[in-house]
């Protein structure tokens, strides 16, 4: 049987290496997640509702895709951050730049996706929304940020 991109991706994260791999960028809740779901059948949408399996996917996508920058709007902060992903992809600081998540094949940004992250946030959550341009990552299972990327980011989104 032959896996999708997606599928594989999704394998590497969710079977792959633990969290608690990586000392010192571990948060309590990420870490008592990762434990409480072994063996679990996780679904992608889980992680909408759930801020510590949201966490802990989104943390492990730093760790192993290079997700980020932590603040896009910070150019001199995130300049390392760009110089890494230019080298990784062969081109420029400011080409890397043009390959967000919010541009990703990968980023869902369907109307009832949005609706459901908006209510997991609660009262604000419209708000929080529109501001950080957020979407969910098909390829991580995270609520992802539009002005950030990550190694797997992928051409022709989003998704509508």
């Amino acid at each position: 049987m032959k896996l999708s991109l997606k599928d594989t991706l999704k394998d590497i994260v969710l079977e792959g290496r633990d969290l608690s791999d990586w000392p010192g960028y571990n948060t309590p809740a990420a870490l008592q997640k990762e434990q409480d779901i072994q063996g679990e059948d996780i679904k992608p949408e889980d992680a909408i509702e759930d801020l510590d399996l949201n966490t802990l996917n989104r943390n492990q996508t730093i760790k192993e895709y290079g997700y980020g920058p932590l603040n896009p709007a910070d150019e001199k902060g995130s300049a390392a951050f760009w110089e890494k992903k230019a080298q990784l992809w062969d081109t420029t600081p400011e080409a890397a730049k043009a390959s967000r998540c919010g541009n990703c094949g990968a980023f869902d940004q369907k109307k009832e996706t949005l609706d459901k992250i908006a209510s997991a946030i609660g009262e604000e959550g419209e708000t929080v929304v529109e501001n950080a341009n957020l979407g969910f990552c098909e390829f991580f299972w995270f609520k992802c940020a539009g002005a950030r990327t990550c190694d797997a980011w992928v051409s022709g989104g989003p998704i509508k």
